[in-house]
């Protein structure tokens, strides 16, 4: 009977083992944001960023071109704290507009944002880059006000082949975005309070 139990906890000490994770889960964001260059000089509320239902995950996703860059594929071991949107969402109202998340009456405009590519492309085994391609579209907040939109496509190098290095180049991206966008909306000019 000692040997049958003991058998069995030897077998489940095995098997605890064995289901453990040989690397750690890492998850991503975009850092800290940095200040923006300058203030943008316009009253702009930034809606909820939407997104092809496939990227309402957490999940890290990589193409591999050089196979078929139709495959999405999930990376192992790492995730991103929240989805694609949402963590643009809260970086877009950061640096872009005033900060809320509730939408302020005297807003002068509404910048909203539809994501359509999200991933890091991998063109060799050892060369990759971060992709993203999105559409905004910037209302002006009045009765039959304008309505303007714009395709964004940015992509960065990645400095590893691998997660790590995707997270860095999103996160060039998220800040690069940023700064386009409000370049965009100031060019414009009918944001201004």
């Amino acid at each position: 009977m000692k040997t049958l139990i003991t058998l069995l906890l030897a077998a489940l000490l095995t098997a605890g083992c064995a289901s453990r994770r040989e690397h750690p889960l890492q998850i991503y964001d975009f850092g800290i944001a940095a200040p923006p260059a300058s203030a943008s000089g316009a009253s702009v509320f930034v809606t909820e960023v939407r997104a092809a239902d496939w990227l309402d995950t957490t999940e890290m996703f990589y193409r591999l071109a050089y196979r078929d860059p139709r495959v999405l594929s999930p990376y192992a071991d790492s995730r991103w704290a929240g989805t694609p949107a949402a963590m643009l969402t809260v970086r877009l109202r950061q640096s872009v507009g005033n900060g809320s998340v509730v939408r302020n009456p005297q807003a002068k405009c509404a910048l909203g944002l539809s994501l359509a590519e999200f991933s890091q492309v991998f063109a060799a085994g050892n060369a990759s880059r971060a992709v993203l391609h999105a559409q905004a579209t910037l209302v002006e907040n009045v009765a039959a006000g304008r309505q303007l939109s714009r395709e964004f496509r940015l992509e960065r190098p990645t400095s590893t082949a691998d997660a790590a290095g995707g997270a860095g180049a999103f996160s060039e991206i998220a800040a690069a975005l940023s700064e386009e966008l409000r370049a965009w909306i100031a060019d414009l000019g009918f944001c201004a309070p």
